[in-house]
């Protein structure tokens, strides 16, 4: 069989060029996962919050208004997620019509902790002066998908190329080959803050937090190729020259982790007046976020041919480190209470284009300067808009709430992010003086087209996230 003493440069070329295209562009490191934000009442208010903030998820929305919270308050909330992504994928069908492709579908759920926290208001001669902390989960990086299919056109099979004093080895499979593809993703990006709030004058409060930010991506990716049809089955066949013709492959598979922690520090500075008990307006000013990545990846592989031999590369791994910074965050919002009815909106600004990598990128052939370049050319500003509505049944002490949020691409031209909305609903009921129990729905549904370095064809996925949130809030 083949003399393999050069694949392990062939699979260290084979690293560097998958990294790439498997996982996520480089400059899709600022938008994995989705942060859809912390606190029941606010997230079945379609994140319209900025403007209220009169609970302990003020700590993430606008810290000015902890200022309004008048008693101590313990915040415990959960969520669940359950994403479904059903993924089309036929190499030889020019538009991917769903007739004629190979569609998958895939579900996961995950639950975890959301929030945990205590609000302090401290004892003053006028005014107000509260304090709070807390852990809260802002972002989920959970994703799964799956691809079958026959891609007569490429194969990802590595091409080596071995010289001799004799003779040199090559292969020729280059395609017509059936491919599968799985890719499970799943971890959270968390703050642990320390925020305060000061009524400065009259129904004017100002407020600031500090976000110690901690996240783990856990991604993990296997791929195979199969000769179906058995149109590879050259085995040491020499040519016309003498060389050797190995490609008597029966199946390639081929496996890769990526696991990335994340650290950084931002702050939020925020304002909100009160005109008299109807009117309430809010701003926030987010520092950019200056994030450390430290990525330590796996990869490996093994081939089985048809003669019955077989060839495997023992699991080669590594680790680097790179930073990014995100832009400023503006948010705007306002709020306005009529009888048993609060209507809210705000606004979220980012210019994108000013996003940056600090280092250079986990790939080889680029540098800081390139990636940077496209950042500013491939990226533009946007603004997510954010409506949301509660209504108060006094007969039960309840409240009901509902909705709507967009979350539009930061790409100038491609759809590698498309634009996305959610649809929001929750409730609460008031079981005593002191005990609140507030439950949401989030849900949103989008589709996207995603190709890599290994089916070179894109997949059409069809993804809807659906979120609940539970939260027991506690004054005393």
């Amino acid at each position: 069989m083949l003399n393999r003493k050069s694949s392990y440069i062939i699979l260290f070329a084979l690293i560097l060029c998958i990294t790439g295209g498997v996982g996520y562009a480089q400059e899709e490191i600022f938008f994995l996962g989705e942060e859809l934000g912390v606190g029941s009442r606010a997230m079945g208010m379609g994140g319209a919050y900025v403007g209220v903030a009169d609970d302990y998820s003020a700590i993430y929305w606008n810290p000015a208004g902890l200022g309004q919270i008048r008693r101590m308050e313990v915040n415990v909330g959960f969520s669940h997620n359950k994403i479904v992504n059903n993924a089309t994928f036929d190499p030889q069908a020019a538009d991917l019509v769903p007739s004629a492709a190979n569609t998958i579908k895939t579900e996961d759920t995950f639950s975890r902790l959301n929030s945990i926290g205590i609000t302090m208001p401290v004892p003053t001669y006028q005014g107000s002066l509260v304090f709070a902390v807390g852990y809260n989960k802002v972002r989920d990086f959970d994703n799964r998908f799956e691809i079958e299919g026959y891609n007569e056109g490429w194969a990802a099979y590595p091409d080596y190329f071995y010289q001799t004093a004799e003779d040199y080895q090559y292969t020729t499979v280059e395609d017509n080959v059936y491919q599968k593809q799985s890719i499970v993703e799943k971890g959270s990006l968390n703050h642990f803050s320390f925020a305060a709030s000061l009524e400065m004058q009259r129904n004017f409060f100002l407020g600031a937090s500090v976000n110690f930010i901690s996240g783990k991506d856990d991604y993990s990716m296997e791929f195979s190729e199969y000769d179906i049809y058995n149109k590879h089955n050259t085995y040491q066949e020499y040519d016309e020259n003498g060389n050797e013709n190995i490609s008597d492959l029966k199946d390639w598979q081929y496996r890769q982790s990526i696991v990335s922690d994340i650290k950084g520090t931002n702050f939020k500075i925020g304002a909100l007046y009160r005109f008299g008990s109807m009117l309430r307006m809010g701003a926030t000013i987010s520092t950019p976020t200056t994030l450390k990545i430290k990525e330590t990846w796996a990869d490996s592989w093994k081939e089985n041919y048809d003669s019955g031999d077989s060839f495997s590369v023992p699991e080669e791994s590594g680790a680097t480190t790179y930073k990014i910074k995100t832009p400023y965050t503006f948010s705007f919002g306002a709020s306005v209470k009529l009888l048993n009815f609060l209507f809210s909106g705000g606004a979220d600004f980012q210019d994108w284009s000013q996003a940056e990598f600090l280092t250079d990128p986990p790939i080889a052939g680029d540098t800081k300067h390139d990636v940077n370049n496209r950042i500013a050319k491939d990226f533009k500003s946007v603004t997510k808009l954010h409506l949301g509505a509660e209504m108060y049944i006094p007969i039960v002490r309840a409240k009901v709430r509902a909705g709507w949020f967009q979350d539009p691409t930061p790409y100038r031209y491609a759809n590698v992010r498309p634009d996305k909305e959610y649809l929001t609903a929750g409730a609460s009921l008031m079981l005593d003086k002191q005990v609140m129990v507030d439950l949401s729905y989030q849900r949103g549904a989008w589709k996207r087209e995603t190709i890599d370095n290994l089916t070179n064809s894109p997949a059409l996925e069809d993804i809807t996230l659906e979120k609940v949130v539970g939260t027991l809030s506690i004054r005393f």
